[in-house]
């Protein structure tokens, strides 16, 4: 009886720990998204010359796709090396420091520091995101795999949906005091960084094997 209950409790405990997970994990796309299309929607305002525009739209583009390409390889050595849950956490403590950035170049209205803060805000993304789906084998049991993997996608398209939208909306109600909608991706990153510390703990799946640095021959190995 004793030990049913607590498989029982430890069933339980590791069901709020994928909450916490899917919480954690629609806040980091919503607000990577939100600032994206703000980025975008910022520049289409400034009344640069269509070629100009365009250019400047394709590099927003670039710098929030390429860190899913640089560092994801180097995120599953480190959802190896660490704890998943230790993973998670420093990813959301990466981000807050990125949206502490941003909320700089949107209060001094500075493109490029913009941009940058659009390609910062997607490392701590890619790093995460092989721990985040490492996870779920180890927060569920396995005939509820599938359904964990649909929970968290669904919490990523509509995050993404919904951080799309938002950032739109941002670009026109902040409109020259865009100082409140960095403001407002902080304190979304404050609660990220909340739930993260909700995740089940869980070990090292690998906690002899090397974090190589740097990654990009293995990269380009894989590639190939």
């Amino acid at each position: 009886m004793e030990a049913m209950d607590t498989r029982s409790a430890s069933s339980h405990h590791s069901q709020r720990g994928f909450w916490a997970l899917i919480v954690t994990q629609f806040q980091g796309a919503f607000s990577e998204n939100t600032l994206k299309t703000l980025v975008v929607f910022l520049i289409a305002g400034m009344g640069l010359a269509p070629n100009e525009r365009d250019r400047f739209v394709l590099i927003v583009g670039a710098c929030f796709s390429l860190p899913f390409i640089l560092f994801s390889m180097l995120g599953g050595n480190l959802a190896d090396r660490f704890s998943k849950r230790s993973v998670t956490i420093w990813t959301r403590i990466m981000s807050l420091a990125v949206m502490l950035f941003a909320l700089a170049g949107l209060a001094k209205n500075n493109i490029d520091w913009e941009l940058v803060a659009v390609f910062l805000a997607s490392t701590p993304a890619a790093l995460f995101g092989p721990s985040k789906y490492g996870l779920l084998p180890e927060l569920l049991p396995e005939r509820k795999l599938s359904w964990g993997n649909g929970v968290i996608e669904l919490g990523t398209f509509a995050a993404i949906i919904f951080g799309t939208a938002v950032g739109a909306i941002f670009s026109e109600y902040f409109h020259g005091r865009q100082i409140y909608s960095g403001a407002i991706l902080v304190a979304l990153g404050v609660v990220g960084l909340g739930t993260s510390f909700g995740i089940t703990s869980v070990p090292a799946a690998d906690p002899t094997a090397r974090v190589r640095i740097p990654f990009l021959g293995d990269l380009f190995a894989n590639i190939r």
